[in-house]
């Protein structure tokens, strides 16, 4: 197939596609299985972010702790006012990933499951109300 008649095919079905209506074969997303999200799922992944942040919280704790110690064995040395300035950077670093961790990431699964949760029930409440007939 030339350049020029798969740049043809492409836009005939980027243009099916802006008006609504599915290729003739398909297109567009990978093969493969369907992405399904449930309430249950999103909160599992807000669950395995609060585990990243705690075990990034014992690894901020243990090189503070360790960086603390490094200042007395360069007692003399210039370059011993380095580490103070390491460890406030460390820190306000720190924070910020500590808090996309928990507001950015798994605070945001937790609504966006919530979310989910009350349309999922409403969507649910309005199907009760519709009459299907019989037959």
């Amino acid at each position: 197939m030339s350049f020029e008649e798969e740049w043809a095919r492409l836009h005939e079905q980027a243009g099916l596609r802006l008006a609504g209506v599915a290729p003739i074969d398909g297109g567009g997303g990978a093969p493969g299985p369907k992405l399904k999200v449930t309430p249950s799922l999103l909160e599992n992944r807000a669950g395995e972010a609060d585990t990243v942040r705690d075990a990034l919280r014992r690894a901020d704790d243990a090189t503070l702790r360790e960086t603390g110690q490094i200042p007395g064995g360069l007692a003399g040395f210039t370059s011993a006012g380095a580490i103070p300035v390491f460890q406030e950077r460390w820190a306000e670093q720190m924070t910020h990933l500590d808090d996309l961790l928990d507001r950015g990431v798994a605070q945001s699964l937790r609504n966006a499951a919530g979310l989910l949760r009350t349309e999922d029930l409403a969507q649910a409440d309005n199907a009760k109300g519709i009459d299907v007939p019989k037959g």
